[in-house]
């Protein structure tokens, strides 16, 4: 077991509340937190035993964790155990994929909007309403693939 140092520990435990408040799990955030700060990948013995999780619980949010791509299997030759480290691709992967959800979501309103009689005045303004935001939020984020490969290369700075 590793002494984790406060200001660590402190860290670890907010991002498992910053998970928990997006609707994640707590423990996968706490885990998640603790990879990142991690110099070396971590077996699920060392992630039981740093966290005080047990090896089941440990168990199942590394699984829950590979499953959203927060969290990676590592290879180390010559081990015979399973290592695992944050995936920090997980945030642009996380992001495309509710981008993507984003045009699901204006598709599906454009067949509601088919789909409804033309007298029902409410669910006419219900869907323009929705349908309005999410062509907004669509039509705004239509060039960040771009702009953050062209952020990583600094060829786009930031307006702070």
């Amino acid at each position: 077991m590793i002494s984790i140092i406060s200001d660590e520990f402190r860290f670890i435990e907010n991002m498992g509340l910053l998970f928990e408040k997006s609707a994640g799990a707590k423990t996968l955030g706490r885990v998640f937190g603790y990879l990142l700060l991690s110099d070396q990948p971590k077996t699920l013995d060392d992630i039981a035993s740093d966290l005080l999780f047990s090896k089941a619980t440990a168990s199942l949010t590394v699984r829950q964790g590979i499953l959203t791509q927060f969290i990676e299997k590592v290879s180390i030759p010559g081990e015979r155990k399973t290592y695992f480290r944050a995936n920090i691709e997980s945030w642009i992967k996380a992001t495309f994929t509710k981008l993507n959800t984003m045009q699901e979501w204006e598709k599906l309103i454009d067949a509601g909007l088919l789909a409804i009689d033309a007298n029902n005045r409410q669910a006419q303004n219900n869907l323009t309403g929705m349908k309005d935001y999410f062509t907004f939020i669509n039509w705004y984020f239509s060039d960040m693939v771009e702009k953050y490969e062209l952020w990583k290369k600094g060829e786009l700075k930031s307006s702070k």
